[in-house]
C-alpha cells in the first residue's frame, strides 16, 4: 500500500484505512440466467456462455462458463456502495483497469466472492485522488483464483 501525498484530507484518511483492510465480498452466485443477461447486454453470445447443452457434450466440466467481463464487473459492486458514502466525497468515478487477467473459467452456477486490498492513493490534482486496488474474484469453496485486475477510481472531494 502506498500514498503519494502526506497531505490527505480527513474524509481520504477514512478511505484510506478503509481500503487499506482487505475485504471480502460477500458470495455471488453466477447463475446461467445472470450469464445470459450478460450476453444480451455485450452481444457476446458465444455458445461457451449461453449453450448449456453444447456445453455439455464439448467443453472440459460440461458447463457453460461465465464471461471474462461479467466477473470483471462483478468486482466492483460492495465498493461503489461503500465508496460513495464517505463523507466528503463529492464523486467516485471508474477510472479504467490495470493488468486484467482471467485465469480460470467460472461455470454456470458457480459461487464467488471478490477479495479487495489498497494499492495505493495518490493525489492526482487538488480534490482529485486516484484510489487503485487490486482485485481477485475467487471461486468458492475451494478459493481457487479466477481473475486478478487493478481497478482505479478517482475520487472527487467536495471543496
Amino acid at each position: 500500500m502506498s500514498t503519494t501525498n502526506t497531505d490527505i484530507p480527513p474524509a481520504l484518511e477514512a478511505l484510506r484505512q478503509w481500503a487499506a483492510t482487505e475485504r471480502l465480498g460477500a458470495s455471488v452466485q453466477v447463475a446461467q440466467s445472470r450469464i445470459d443477461a450478460f450476453a444480451d447486454a455485450t452481444g457476446d453470445h458465444n455458445w461457451i456462455h449461453v449453450d448449456p447443452e453444447r456445453a455439455a457434450t464439448e467443453l472440459p466440466g460440461g458447463q457453460t462458463i461465465a464471461h471474462g467481463f461479467l466477473l470483471l464487473s462483478l468486482t466492483v459492486e460492495e465498493d461503489v456502495a461503500a465508496l460513495v458514502g464517505f463523507p466528503g466525497i463529492a464523486r467516485v468515478l471508474n477510472y479504467g483497469l490495470n493488468k486484467v487477467r482471467f485465469l480460470a473459467p467460472v461455470p454456470s452456477g458457480s459461487a464467488i466472492r471478490v477479495r479487495s486490498r489498497l494499492a495505493s492513493l495518490e493525489c492526482r490534482q487538488p480534490g482529485q485522488w486516484l484510489l487503485t486496488q487490486h482485485k481477485t474474484v475467487e471461486l468458492l469453496p475451494a478459493g481457487e483464483v479466477a481473475l486478478v485486475a487493478e481497478h482505479l477510481s478517482l475520487i472527487v472531494v467536495e471543496p
